[in-house]
């Protein structure tokens, strides 16, 4: 199952959450009915319960109402993403320009990952816990945290560390934080039952008893009993509330270990760490009051429950692991042993279905794929990203990687990849905007950064956007409006827009925008049939820009048949293909489902590797398109 299926997967699993709200509320119904019939619904010579269809219908009405808004209204405080979860949890914001070693390590890790897999860079959050556990928040890979306790980094050496961030990149690739979301707002409004029961039993004992009327301590006696019986009925909530989280989190707990291993390609790593974790008297416990609420959403098991929302550990480890002896390191460095299940073992995971069988892209030519190969990757990065992830970082001017880390110098950066490099007219009159409209200091500090910017490659230059999103994220809503003014500026001081501004747009407003105006990504109806002409525009575009002088018709010919095989659609004329045009097309293609998305960007690959080679050009259109239509796009290895 690849990123694509993976996002059409966590589409329908959404139904399956409604179906299990569902049952949920009608249970608590139904036990509300039965109680309020027992106190208002009697015969009061035969004390028989008179079932009053009146009543019922108020209940249900009072149940929807109650459960419905208290579980809209969850929702719509965690509508921030991440953030407010990881705040919650009372995680602090890691800088990402510290020295602190250990810091430091992980966020090279994090940027690395993100990299590989073609998302931003997601701001890191450390929780001052002793126990080794993670976690992943957020609507979409744009608005997405890492959370880290302080003992998963300081305990856990690299390859353990990096197991670890595999694992909550896995659950950012895969959809799974979307629904982690939904499941926090949906529990909210279930449990909401119990919370007024207990209120009811709070306030009970001030309106009755003492010198109050009769009338009075009947009604503290009523409240008393209603409040203990709502309490007992919101214990049908909290029975429900543990099976949707094991319902949905251990199977993905253990698929998302299978993806950390296909990640790193190191199985020693991520088992290394779950071993770590079984010798640690804190374990991976979470002392926040916010823990139980956000459970499904850790590395590792964070609070004692009877309904668990992640395997054994034991199991996770075998799985990884098939010949493991049952032993854990203690703080020590000595060894114990915890118990070792003896069911059988699952096939190893990177053979695991779903994992290691991805869908191959059909043959188009004998020459180059690297861009079907970057398509068949996307979501699914392998080691071989991550080393080519690392080494776009270490042939970065550090003085740059140092700039994007902080907020000045990270829109400097962004200001500097702006700046006409042909037209001297065209620079000035970009730099005297700059001198107007921004920060004292940024014109220098553009300047130098134009410097070191100047032989870099588009990838490079992508990698910087994706890199300085952490830095970023600290603007105000008003100095990132104020940002996002002066890029237009920047954008338009030529009066064109060429295809490397478009595309560098269009990553800005995938890997910010929707952090500052919380929008997130559309799940997509529309058929490639639906918006046929729309993708024959992007793979004209492809060809008409990417062909180096090469007839553009077989490039175009070979992606078009991707899509449709009953029709011969039209090469787009040339002047169709303009940036305005493709701008267009991209943001009506978002309505696409996931695995029309996937279609489209197979087209792409075979238009751009008709040819045998991806040119710079071809990258810059490729990325534009994909960031446009929310999907991860790793580098590419050549």
């Amino acid at each position: 199952m690849d990123f694509f299926e993976h996002q059409d997967k966590a589409r329908r699993n959404t139904g399956l959450l409604i179906l299990y709200f569902g049952l949920a509320v009608l249970c608590i119904f139904g036990a509300l009915f039965t109680l309020a019939s027992y106190f208002l619904s009697r015969d009061p010579y035969s004390e028989k319960i008179l079932w009053d269809i009146g009543l019922a219908v108020q209940i249900a009405l009072g149940t929807g109402l109650f459960v419905g808004l208290g579980s809209l209204y969850k929702i719509a405080t965690l509508n921030g993403g991440g953030k407010v979860v990881a705040e919650s949890l009372g995680g602090k914001p890691l800088n990402p320009g510290t020295l602190e070693p250990k810091e430091k390590r992980l966020l090279n890790i994090v940027e690395e990952m993100a990299i590989a897999s073609g998302t931003p860079v997601p701001p890191v959050y450390l929780m001052e816990e002793k126990s080794i556990n993670a976690f992943a928040a957020g609507h979409s890979p744009e608005n997405a945290v890492i959370g880290v306790t302080r003992g998963c980094i300081e305990i856990l050496n690299r390859e353990q560390l990096q197991g670890v961030m595999a694992h909550e990149f896995s659950h950012i690739l895969n959809g799974d934080m979307r629904m982690n979301i939904r499941l926090i707002g949906v529990l909210h409004g279930i449990l909401l039952i119990a919370g007024l029961g207990y209120f009811l039993m709070r306030i009970a004992p001030y309106l009755g008893g003492g010198r109050r009327n009769r009338e009075s301590g009947g009604l503290g006696i009523t409240l008393l009993v209603a409040g203990i019986g709502m309490l007992v009925i919101g214990y049908v909530g909290a029975f429900f509330g543990g099976l949707i989280k094991a319902a949905v989190s251990r199977q993905r707990e253990f698929l998302a270990d299978a993806s950390a291993v296909q990640f790193t390609r190191n199985p020693q790593g991520i088992s290394g760490a779950l071993k770590k974790i079984g010798g640690l008297s804190e374990g991976s416990r979470i002392e926040a009051p916010k823990a139980n609420e956000c459970s499904h959403m850790f590395f590792g098991s964070s609070v004692a429950s009877l309904f668990a929302t992640h395997p054994k550990l034991e199991k996770r480890i075998r799985r990884i692991e098939p010949n493991w002896k049952g032993e854990v390191p203690e703080g020590n460095n000595s060894t114990k042993s915890i118990h070792a299940t003896k069911s059988s073992v699952i096939s190893g995971l990177t053979n695991n279905k779903g994992i290691g069988n991805k869908k191959t892209l059909t043959e188009t030519s004998p020459q180059s794929r690297h861009s079907q190969e970057t398509i068949l990757h996307a979501g699914n990065p392998t080691q071989a990203h991550v080393s080519h992830a690392r080494q776009i970082i270490s042939e970065t001017p550090p003085a740059l990687l140092a700039k994007v880390r902080e907020p000045f110098g990270a829109r400097c950066v962004v200001f500097a990849l702006l700046l006409d490099k042909e037209k001297k007219v065209v620079r000035e009159k970009q730099l005297a905007f700059l001198r107007e409209q921004s920060e004292r200091g940024s014109v220098e500090e553009t300047e130098n950064a134009a410097t070191l910017i100047a032989d870099l490659s588009s990838e490079q230059k992508f990698a910087l956007v994706e890199i300085a999103s952490p830095a970023l994220e600290h603007l105000s809503n008003g100095q990132y409006a104020t940002f996002r003014s002066i890029i237009e500026h920047l954008v338009a001081a030529d009066e064109r827009l060429d295809l490397f501004e478009w595309s560098l747009r269009k990553v800005i407003d995938h890997d910010l925008g929707r952090r500052f105006t919380r929008k997130h990504p559309n799940q997509g109806s529309a058929s490639v049939s639906r918006l046929l002409p729309e993708c024959m525009l992007i793979l004209g575009s492809l060809a008409r820009h990417g062909q180096e002088g090469e007839a553009p018709e077989p490039a175009f010919r070979a992606g078009a048949s991707a899509l449709t095989r009953k029709l011969s659609p039209e090469l787009p004329k040339a002047e169709d293909c303009g940036v305005p045009e493709l701008n267009a097309a991209v943001d009506r293609l978002d309505k696409l489902t996931s695995l029309d998305k996937r279609s489209l960007l197979e087209a792409c690959s075979r238009t751009i590797d008709h040819d045998g080679k991806a040119t710079d050009v071809e990258v810059q259109i490729l990325r534009g398109v994909a960031a446009g239509i929310s999907c991860p796009l790793p580098p590419s290895i050549s």
